[in-house]
């Protein structure tokens, strides 16, 4: 592939949603964000994507199973990703989904690890290794 992936972001909490965006996009991906179930399928026919991340937990008791299951039968080779901080999904989320990440279990490093397993070829902005607070303390100390 060796292009951007284009990555459809399911997640009724704006703000959650923004983030997702923000980060996937530093990282050169294309995101298309919705909110709901509708809107998802809609986006689904209408691109062509490379990956799907859904919010498990909805508004209105909807699930992102649902949408997972919607998906499967529109383009069943779209890899699905689910995303929950709840640890009790059902097991039939896991079923229909590619991947399960939990919130707080998991870190954007998560992430970027499925999109690139899923995703082969995705051309992914390289990541830089995250600073260590102590290492940087430790040297200020010894040249201070």
């Amino acid at each position: 592939m060796s292009r951007k992936p284009k990555i459809l972001c399911v997640d009724d909490q704006l703000t959650h949603l923004k983030i997702r965006c923000i980060f996937l996009e530093q990282f050169g991906c294309e995101v298309i964000a919705v909110q709901d179930r509708q809107s998802a399928l809609k986006a689904v026919t209408e691109n062509d994507v490379d990956l799907l991340l859904i919010d498990y937990h909805l508004a209105d008791g909807a699930t992102g199973e649902e949408i997972a299951r919607d998906v499967r039968m529109l383009r069943p080779h779209v890899p699905l990703v689910m995303f929950s901080g709840d640890p009790k999904i059902p097991e039939s989320a896991h079923e229909c989904s590619d991947a399960v990440l939990l919130k707080g279990a998991s870190n954007p490093s998560d992430l970027l690890d499925v999109i690139q397993k899923l995703v082969p070829g995705a051309a992914l902005r390289p990541r830089r290794p995250a600073p260590d607070f102590c290492d940087s303390k430790l040297s200020q100390r010894k040249t201070g």
